[in-house]
């Protein structure tokens, strides 16, 4: 987009949507800006772009060792790319914790001793003897 005449009003290659090369080199020209820089990261949603900007943060380290400001950003590619790679696993609900067989065969043990204790008792009161 073109500047309207009479307003002070410029559009970067950052905002305008210009290609990646166009879109570095004004972060190159603009090193110190942190806008410049966080500008270049929000063209890239995905994956594949934000490997593309993590490449171009460590060629800038491997030109200037030690620049602080590759350091940070290389760190925000890192941190953005693992929420978006985070986001894209599938969510499933985590499995139920069930008894299976186990809580039947409880039940059923609990059931026959229910049934005996009864039984034994019955036998004992019409039988008439004493434990």
């Amino acid at each position: 987009m073109a500047p309207v005449a009479g307003t002070t009003e410029t559009t970067s290659a950052l905002e305008a949507g210009a290609g990646e090369p166009a879109a570095w080199a004004e972060v190159e020209a603009r090193w110190a800006d942190q806008a410049a820089h966080l500008a270049y990261l929000a063209r890239f949603p995905d994956l594949d772009g934000l490997t593309t900007a993590g490449r171009r943060y460590r060629e800038a380290l491997a030109a200037r060792p030690g620049d602080a400001v590759a350091v940070a950003m290389r760190a925000e590619v890192v941190k953005r790319a693992t929420v978006v790679g985070l986001a894209m696993l599938p969510r499933t609900a985590p499995p139920r914790a069930t008894w299976g067989g186990w809580r039947r065969l409880a039940l059923a043990v609990l059931a026959a001793w229910v049934v005996l204790a009864g039984g034994w008792m019955a036998w004992k009161l019409f039988t008439g003897t004493t434990p």
